[in-house]
């Protein structure tokens, strides 16, 4: 089954919006207000999106993103969208996050226990964030298998690791389709969008 059938797909690029905030050309996510914009805007143009939905936020044209904003933009972003109260069905990939930005956000997500997916310049996505090394060993069986079914997890993993799966769920790092029978890596489907 193709990506499109059940999935709508928006990319947002960071740097656009920051320009679109403000008269002066700036590339640098450095303040809280700042942070607070930025993601109302991403928050506005996830609703105009069918859910379920998977989000692209792209970071490559910013230069500089302090701590205050690597909280404000992604990590409440994500929490917003964990939150079992949350205003839609949205996956998210960050891309185009340079070694500077990976510093800040990976403490940001630690610190909040939030795991998020990094998708590098190749094309391969990565775990960010507290990752057991259970979360680990399941992110890395999706990955490589795409497609998994509930009856493949239980004879696959023992009850702890299954814990883990739940999590990873539950963080929104995989797709678990509605039926909740089966789960896709998050890397597939953007394989499925060309992006």
């Amino acid at each position: 089954m193709s990506f499109e059938k059940w999935m709508s797909h928006i990319s947002i690029e960071v740097g656009s919006i920051l320009q679109e905030l403000s008269p002066i050309p700036n590339a640098h996510l450095v303040t809280r207000t700042t942070g607070r914009a930025v993601r109302a805007v991403i928050e506005d143009r996830l609703c105009n999106i069918q859910a379920p939905g998977l989000s692209h936020i792209d970071f490559s044209e910013i230069g500089v993103m302090d701590f205050s904003c690597a909280d404000e933009v992604v990590a409440r972003l994500l929490v917003r969208f964990v939150d079992t109260s949350r205003p839609r069905e949205i996956f998210f990939i960050l891309k185009g996050l340079s070694p500077s930005h990976l510093e800040p956000l990976s403490e940001v997500l630690e610190r909040q226990e939030i795991l998020a997916i990094h998708q590098d310049p190749s094309g391969s996505v990565e775990l960010l964030g507290s990752v057991s090394p259970a979360e680990s060993k399941v992110w890395d069986f999706i990955e490589n298998n795409k497609v998994v079914s509930k009856k493949e997890i239980k004879s696959a993993f023992v009850e702890e690791d299954q814990r883990a799966w739940t999590r990873l769920a539950n963080q929104r790092v995989i797709f678990q389709e509605t039926n909740e029978n089966r789960y896709h890596s998050l890397g597939s489907l953007i394989k499925d969008t060309g992006q």
